[in-house]
């Protein structure tokens, strides 16, 4: 599948000019959003590898435990963008019923911001959403099977148990306790690398969305980095990601981070008056374009 040029943002007005007028987009708790399953859908996954590799009840139990600590433990902080620019079903979820805007973002921009000096220290990453079951599957493939390595490595036993038909000395002893020491901790690392993907992953009714995602994975114990706004029923932990120009990786080309925009069906708000707070704000030149869709 080619990928796309423009990720779109879909947003309220009100939201759309705080974007433009500061510059910058939030990547907001996705664990406190409206799927209760965000981040959740992984643990299931690699269980049912598991199950199917034949793995033993008891590293099975160590497993979940494993993951539901990394549940837990960390969170991802998206911005959420789509790869149509023009879906109604969109418009209605997360456009204000149709009155808001979709922004699109130059993808090519967006990869180059991943890897900017700004921001490359706070685990930032873009990923295309995966719906389906041999998707999540492929997408987690290679992690599970160096999980599994480290689990037959000893990665769950316990250093120093010694049964009462043990054989082994004092120095064997030793050097299999730092083995079991060495792949528990290798497994650690190996979990850590899957906290982008808990947030790769989504429930095939949501398919139509075409969702992808900026995502900057935090720790449970570095909330106070972050900033805060008031949702309907919570608190919300975010970050502020600055826009602006970028060189593109590699080459002396400039990017610019807004290469379109979509006003919503029930916008009323002439294309100029986009086209020129657009300018204003020292995006340029940007295509303003009215969504096709009836509603």
């Amino acid at each position: 599948m080619a990928q796309p040029e423009i990720l779109y943002h879909y947003c309220s007005t009100d939201s759309f000019v705080s974007i433009i007028r500061n510059r910058s987009i939030r990547l907001s708790s996705l664990s406190l959003s409206n799927d209760s399953m965000e981040g959740r859908l992984i643990k299931a996954v690699i269980l049912k590898l598991a199950e199917r590799d034949g793995l033993g009840e008891g590293a099975k139990v160590e497993l979940r435990e494993s993951l539901a600590f990394n549940e837990r433990y960390f969170d991802g902080l998206g911005f959420c963008l789509s790869s149509k620019g023009d879906l109604l079903s969109q418009w209605r979820g997360y456009a204000d019923d149709a009155c808001g805007v979709s922004i699109g973002f130059g993808e090519p921009y967006l990869r180059s911001l991943v890897h900017s000096e700004r921001v490359n220290d706070l685990h930032f990453s873009l990923h295309q959403v995966r719906y389906r079951q041999a998707e999540h599957e492929a997408e987690i493939h290679d992690i599970y099977t160096e999980l599994r390595k480290l689990i037959k490595a000893g990665a769950f036993k316990r250093p120093g148990m010694a049964g009462l038909l043990d054989t082994r000395g004092a120095l064997q002893m030793m050097a299999d306790d730092e083995a079991i020491k060495q792949a528990n901790e290798q497994l650690m690392a190996k979990l850590y690398e899957l906290a982008p993907k808990q947030f790769a992953l989504k429930a095939s009714a949501f398919s139509e969305e075409k969702e992808w995602r900026l995502v900057s994975v935090i720790e449970g114990n570095k909330f106070h980095e972050c900033e805060y706004r008031a949702g309907r029923s919570r608190v919300i932990p975010f970050r502020t990601i600055r826009l602006g120009d970028l060189t593109a990786i590699g080459t002396s080309r400039k990017l610019k981070p807004i290469r379109e925009v979509f006003l919503g069906p029930k916008n009323a708000t002439p294309t100029n008056v986009v086209q020129a707070m657009l300018k204003q704000a020292g995006f340029g030149d940007v295509i303003v374009n009215r969504s096709k869709a009836t509603y």
